[in-house]
């Protein structure tokens, strides 16, 4: 079927290439007209409903992974919702199902997260997701899908992602990262090719409401050495402390913005995966391929085998 993938990031673009090797006809809507490899690019606004329009006619499926111009909490709050009428409209007009890739904020604090879990998130950002599910919800007619996903690493992890390729090539080169919060507490990533996978499944099945992807729960401490011993590394992590994170918040936007779910990392973040594992067995990549998949996406050839 004709598809249509808003925006070309870190998931974007290794969702068009599933959808075509699944036999789909994919269509990017993105803000730049650069080639995205299996796909027909239309640049636009995606906040544009007219344009979003025209991209998805005739589509059955439209997939809504864009973001904001920015990671701000006042960028968030004004472009986000906007974002999101516009792909509403689109699904509407042309009746295909909508498939959100969405995050984990809108739970809040909470010791497990399941899809039951009541959203009790109080930051911005957060309330912002919670609104989202909500319009969703109140939409008559519409068939959606809000797939939800852990903080990204593997393969086509973009710069600012705690295990980007940098920070990667880095560990397998023996320099020891710099972590956030408790290194050793357990977390819930998300492994961007089970993401790719798990929002096509999502969106060629049946399904819809809240889901969660598949994630991968480790400690980033313990992610960080199974990284180095897979280069022939020995690697140790050191945590940032309380107060140079509560120093750096005051110049640095991104550890600004990150104050808000700080919560995520400085206690255990668990997520139940349950739901999608049994619906769709056999999506999600073990932590040891994930490991070595990661490793060789961003870490030089010559360094791994040097290391080794």
């Amino acid at each position: 079927m004709r598809v249509v993938v808003l925006g070309a990031g870190q998931v974007g673009k290794g969702l068009v290439a599933e959808l075509a090797s699944r036999g789909h006809e994919v269509r990017v809507a993105r803000r730049s007209n650069d080639v995205v490899p299996g796909a027909t690019v239309f640049a636009g606004d995606a906040r544009d409903p007219a344009f979003l329009a025209r991209v998805a006619e005739g589509a059955g499926l439209l997939f809504h992974c864009a973001n904001p111009s920015a990671y701000t909490s006042d960028v968030w709050e004004r472009e986000f919702p906007v974002m999101g009428e516009a792909a509403i409209a689109a699904a509407k007009a042309t009746g295909a199902k909508l498939v959100c890739l969405d995050n984990l904020y809108s739970y809040g604090e909470a010791e497990l997260r399941t899809e039951e879990t009541p959203r009790a998130a109080t930051g911005r950002k957060g309330l912002v997701r919670v609104r989202w599910e909500q319009r969703l919800r109140d939409e008559p007619g519409l068939r959606w899908v809000d797939a939800r996903a852990g903080d990204f690493f593997g393969p086509g992890t973009d710069a600012q992602s705690l295990f980007s390729a940098a920070a990667v090539a880095g560990i397998a080169a023996g320099t020891r990262p710099w972590l956030v919060g408790d290194p050793t507490a357990t977390h819930a990533f998300g492994y961007v090719p089970d993401v790719v996978r798990g929002l096509a499944a999502l969106g060629e099945s049946d399904e819809v409401g809240v889901w969660h992807l598949p994630v991968t729960q480790i400690a980033p401490a313990a992610l960080v050495e199974r990284l180095a011993k897979a280069a022939g590394r020995s690697v140790q992590p050191r945590a940032v402390p309380a107060w140079g994170f509560r120093a750096a918040a005051w110049v640095v936007p991104l550890f600004r913005e990150l104050s808000e779910t700080m919560y995520q990392w400085d206690r255990p973040f668990r997520v139940d995966d349950t739901k999608f594992r049994t619906r769709f067995p056999g999506y999600a990549t073990s932590l040891d391929e994930a490991v070595r998949a990661t490793l060789a996406a961003a870490a030089p050839a010559g360094v791994v085998a040097l290391a080794a």
